[in-house]
């Protein structure tokens, strides 16, 4: 390929770069077929772990995948119309493409790798750019939030079958009572409140969208969304919309200007979908608005380096409309620190999970239903699914974000607490405003 024709405007080739972009949560998406019948065979035990056909994987031409992205890139940063402030950002943003194709490329390469000398090879760059890409599981956290609802399980007093599943899980990770507390962080009373107060002065308007009553359908959350779109947000929000379609969850595509809704979801509550509204369309979304109001266009989709900060500010402005800080993400979190630091393998963390699920509900003295294993079970099976989808046996981090994220920003938020201008910074686009690189960024910016 050659390079690009650089009197096109910075706007085309940016535009022209999106086209590129590593969409690794759509083909880390097994085919559907196989999907099914390895969880089948999976649940009934007839094999110890799944072994998936990752369809859209296989399709990519991973070579010219990385031609387009380095073609385009160099023709951005060779523009003479582009801000010499700008370039490194630009920069950042196509090395950023350039290793999550990588990362993608390397999944695939040990999905279908035979040798185990190249099997534990590629391995060790798949993980280093996995941590190099979304971090890694701290330890003492892990062990932390994992000894947490062990503990949990221990004081409690079970009989029958709920005594023989826990006798089960304390075996399997090797379980040894610990009264030593480890403490984690916790934003103060005082910054959750002013939290409070700014998500009831921001979110006003958007929630007033949403009429009382007790279930939405999914049409019905696609009409509230449009509506709060078109009537909150007006000209600056030209060409989004809100789609039903196959999906795993409800998301933000801002490279798209979508908002997809999986059209298998189920009913979704008042409380939920005011959540929703705050999380997807209060700051994903307007956070690509107000970073597309800039000259700076990688903040409408996200500086490299910005993912956590993005999952961990819907996370924390969810719990400021509650008033109410939480862990969030410790479910992903113990799944990676399984995989990581305790080698359990989809079999080995499936069995704990579920286990640790239905032990945690199960009252004093209480019986353990059929059913009750079952709904574990399920939920399990996603848990760990999700979190080594792509080779069926490494843990991808990116779900770390929910966790790490969110107690980020809330330790920002904590320093500056009561301070509403430097609080816009944290929605003036997609980027870390924890990151002293990323706030020089933004500082520097301006809007158009």
């Amino acid at each position: 390929m050659e390079r690009l024709d650089t009197t096109e405007s910075i706007p085309y080739l940016y535009a022209h770069l999106l086209e590129s972009e590593p969409k690794l949560v759509t083909n880390f998406v097994p085919e559907k077929q196989n999907a099914q019948k390895q969880k089948g065979d999976f649940l009934s035990g007839d094999i110890r772990n799944p072994d998936h056909v990752y369809d859209k994987l296989d399709a990519i031409d991973f070579d010219d995948a990385q031609a387009k992205i380095e073609i385009i890139g160099q023709s951005l940063f060779d523009h003479p119309d582009l801000n010499p402030k700008h370039i490194s950002s630009y920069e950042e943003f196509v090395e950023g493409y350039k290793k999550k194709t990588r990362l993608m490329e390397l999944a695939r390469a040990f999905k279908n790798a035979d040798d185990e000398g190249v099997k534990a090879q590629l391995k060790q760059e798949y993980m280093q750019l996995n941590i190099e890409l979304y971090g890694e599981p701290d330890e003492t956290t892990y062990r932390s939030l994992m000894q947490e609802k062990l503990s949990r399980i221990d004081q409690k007093h079970l009989v029958g079958s709920a005594l023989q599943l826990q006798n089960e899980l304390f075996e399997m990770v090797s379980y040894v009572p610990n009264d030593e507390k480890y403490e984690r962080f916790s934003p103060s009373g005082e910054t959750v409140e002013w939290m409070q107060e700014v998500a009831d002065t921001l979110y006003g308007n958007m929630l007033s969208h949403v009429p009382e009553k007790d279930k939405f359908s999914v049409k019905e959350v696609r009409s509230i969304f449009t509506e709060i779109i078109e009537q909150e947000f007006g000209e600056s929000a030209e060409g989004w919309k809100v789609d039903i379609e196959s999906a795993k969850s409800i998301n933000v595509k801002s490279t798209e200007k979508r908002i997809v809704i999986p059209e298998d979801r189920g009913e979704i509550s008042y409380a939920a979908l005011r959540g929703l509204v705050v999380h997807e369309i209060g700051v994903h979304m307007l956070r690509s608005v107000t970073g597309g109001e800039t000259d700076l266009l990688p903040l409408q989709n996200g500086l490299n380096d910005y993912y956590d900060a993005e999952e961990g500010l819907g996370v924390v402005m969810e719990q400021s409309l509650k008033g109410k800080f939480s862990e969030s993400g410790v479910e992903p979190y113990i799944t990676a620190g399984l995989a990581y630091y305790d080698n359990k393998d989809f079999r080995d963390a499936f069995e704990i999970k579920w286990r640790l699920s239905v032990l945690n509900t199960v009252d004093d003295s209480g019986e353990i239903t059929e059913a009750a294993i079952a709904k574990a079970k399920n939920t399990a099976y996603g848990s760990v699914m999700r979190s080594m989808r792509g080779t069926d046996e490494l843990p991808w981090f990116k779900d770390l974000a929910y966790y790490n994220g969110s107690i980020d920003v809330w330790r920002h938020l904590e320093t500056i607490k009561g301070d509403d201008l430097k609080f816009m910074f944290v929605l003036l686009g997609k980027a870390n405003p924890a990151n002293r690189a990323h706030e020089r960024i933004l500082l520097e910016t301006r809007t158009i």
